[in-house]
């Protein structure tokens, strides 16, 4: 099996046959992440083939100064979020400044839940708060982070991630029964 060094050179040179094997490699990993910040499996299909044409586009700048898979889960991400601002140029958010909210607000205790059902509840939930909870809990960005990616304010940030949590914690009790 042939090492990611061969894969991006041959993909470098644009050479079909690597790009179908980095494909094949990644594509159903980078799908998961395609799927967590798309709002349906149409949008998760069209993310994934744009980004992988940025891969390819783009795989001359990759400097090897992480992994392969975590340069390109990065650009995915980036992307979803460019789309995300894209078609929510206007006002997007609420600001909530003022209201506090505890970083440490309670956590969805998903353990006792399906995993398909965790996920189909994920899916469930307005792009805005997938989006937030995502950045938050599963990429481990901090409230200013997400706050500069999404240009909004940590305020924000945090009472979209609580109310985010809340909604999801709504809909597992609902789909439990």
């Amino acid at each position: 099996m042939p090492g990611d060094d061969d894969i991006i050179q041959g993909c470098k040179r644009g050479d079909r046959k690597w790009q179908q094997e980095l494909f094949l490699r990644y594509g159903r990993k980078l799908y998961g992440y395609c799927l967590r910040y798309a709002a349906n499996q149409e949008d998760a299909n069209d993310l994934l083939q744009d980004g992988f044409v940025k891969i390819f586009d783009s795989i001359g700048s990759f400097k090897g100064e992480s992994t392969l898979e975590a340069w390109m889960t990065r650009l995915i991400i980036n992307m979803a979020i460019s789309r995300f601002r894209k078609r929510n140029s206007g006002p997007r958010f609420v600001e909530m400044d003022d209201l506090h909210i505890a970083d440490d607000a309670e956590e969805i205790q998903v353990a006792s839940y399906d995993l398909g059902r965790v996920l189909s509840a994920l899916e469930g939930l307005p792009e805005k708060y997938r989006i937030v909870l995502n950045l938050y809990a599963i990429e481990k960005m901090s409230h200013k982070e997400i706050a500069e990616q999404l240009e909004i304010s940590e305020g924000t940030s945090k009472s979209t991630l609580s109310r985010a949590r809340q909604m999801l914690k709504d809909q597992l009790e609902g789909n439990k029964r």
